[in-house]
């Protein structure tokens, strides 16, 4: 092997290891933005706000899925925000 083919294969290496750290920071950073969302809507009025964040935390956080655990938890964490008003159905 020549110098200038360990050079390609060291460098093509650390653009691998490169790109495979972006991508776990991209991950951990969307994780952080969605918790950081779920628990703002939980500080607020909007249950089913609160709601939708909350699955979409969760279902980043297991790969697309909720368990009966997550969606326990949800409704555990949404139990002290107040429920809509029954006439807005069908408006």
């Amino acid at each position: 092997m020549t110098l200038t083919e360990k050079l390609l294969f060291v460098a093509f290496g650390f653009l691998l290891i490169i790109f495979i750290s972006v991508g776990f920071l991209n991950k951990s950073d969307k994780l952080k933005m969605l918790k950081d969302k779920y628990d703002a809507a939980l500080q607020g009025e909007d249950r089913d706000e609160a709601i939708a964040a909350g699955e979409a935390y969760y279902r980043a956080l297991r790969g697309g899925e909720l368990t009966l655990t997550d969606e326990k938890a949800i409704w555990k964490d949404v139990a002290h925000l107040p429920e809509k008003e029954g006439g807005e159905v069908g408006s």
